[in-house]
């Protein structure tokens, strides 16, 4: 896990949002780390607050859509995995995706 993130040559911070990354534990417990969603030109990467650190970052052409709902948002990347964030910003965080050019589904 990396410790910083800071936006590359020529990249702009399209938006970035409070959320929690759910992680299950033993595939049934469902864990929240609090952090935020940053979203660039170039990539999406969630960074955890108390860590400080990058839990995870993907290209945005490795993002292949993203649904929202009550409970939050989903990103699906191109390897088939979910990633579930919640927070009280989903319809912002919905935004900014579309934004960058993720398909909503």
């Amino acid at each position: 896990m990396k410790l910083k993130w800071e936006l590359r040559e020529n990249e702009k911070l399209l938006g970035a949002a409070d959320a929690s990354y759910i992680k299950m534990i033993l595939g049934i417990i469902p864990k929240p780390n609090p952090g935020k969603l940053h979203v660039t030109d170039q990539r999406v990467l969630f960074t955890e607050s108390l860590s400080v650190g990058i839990h995870f970052e993907f290209p945005l052409d490795q993002i292949v859509s993203f649904s929202a709902g009550m409970s939050g948002i989903t990103l699906v990347t191109t390897d088939g995995k979910k990633y579930r964030l919640t927070g009280m910003f989903t319809k912002k965080l919905a935004s900014i995706l579309e934004q960058a050019g993720v398909k909503k589904v």
